[in-house]
């Protein structure tokens, strides 16, 4: 599921009103967020920078042909 939309700058904004749940906390001294957009964002970099991906995505094209 997607969460973000792209801004025309190229710049991504999230609708919170699509945003199941969301909850901020003060946590050492610092405003955290839980919820699914924290979920999903803390998944994707999960499996490596963007620059990572397009690397291995680029990767992927080269072995296919």
């Amino acid at each position: 599921m997607r969460l973000t939309r792209k801004n025309p700058n190229g710049s991504y904004r999230i609708q919170m009103s699509t945003q199941k749940t969301l909850r901020l906390e003060w946590q050492q001294e610092e405003l955290t967020v839980f919820g699914e957009v924290a979920n999903l964002l803390g998944a994707y970099e999960d499996l490596g920078t963007p620059e990572e991906l397009r690397e291995l995505i680029s990767m992927h094209k080269g072995i296919k042909k």
